[in-house]
């Protein structure tokens, strides 16, 4: 077998979770900063032509947010992989889903819709060596996951378009309700993260010794 840790991952993913909730509060913040920068801004002026503050702190949050983004997320994705991977070589139970696709899913059209959440209750349901329990917060994550894409999208494509103050303004508004979501969508993955994380500890049991190879990178 050729396994890392399960517990120093987690560890890791939810530290980043709980920093992306942190930057999450003060994009929310920032929203309403350039929403009342715009609400009391003329209908006269040209926006094309002015750059408000609360343009320059929205872009620094934001990108402070992108980067943040990308390295929860491939942190988040390498957790389902060695997750799965673990399961899969100690639990002693046959799983549908491989570390490959349950990562793979995600990036598949029309797939990507339901695919990962199956892998991922999988996942949920094997740390729990299959006991009866509730899947609510699994389907919760991957509800809120769903909508969180359709905002920011929604949100991005009203910034691209917005050419006056109104359509600013409600590009922040947008942008709000977006970043408040993807709050409690970061609180839910961050409880199922804890969850799977504490079933696994308790059920799976990792080998020490180093022949059987168990590596700590």
């Amino acid at each position: 077998m050729d396994l890392k840790p399960h517990a120093t991952l987690t560890k890791t993913l939810c530290a980043l979770l709980k920093i992306t909730i942190g930057v999450l509060a003060i994009a929310v913040l920032t929203d309403f900063y350039n929403l009342y920068s715009y609400s009391t801004l003329s209908s006269d002026v040209d926006v094309n032509e002015v750059i408000l503050p609360s343009d320059v702190v929205v872009i620094v949050v934001g990108l402070i947010q992108l980067i943040l983004t990308v390295i929860t997320g491939i942190t988040f994705l390498r957790w389902i992989y060695r997750s799965n991977k673990n399961l899969r070589m100690l639990s002693g139970e046959s799983m549908v889903f491989t570390p490959g696709w349950s990562v793979g899913w995600y990036f598949i059209p029309i797939a990507n819709f339901y695919k990962p959440y199956q892998a991922m209750k999988e996942i949920w349901d094997i740390s729990h060596r299959n006991a009866a329990t509730d899947h609510a917060l699994v389907g919760w994550w991957w509800a809120l996951w769903l909508i969180s894409n359709f905002l920011g999208r929604l949100a991005f494509r009203l910034v691209l378009r917005a050419d006056n103050v109104s359509s600013y303004a409600a590009s922040a508004i947008v942008y709000i309700i977006s970043d408040g979501l993807d709050i409690i969508l970061t609180i839910v993955a961050l409880a199922m993260v804890t969850r799977i994380g504490n079933a696994y500890a308790q059920n799976i049991v990792e080998p020490s010794e180093p022949g059987i190879g168990l590596r700590r990178a």
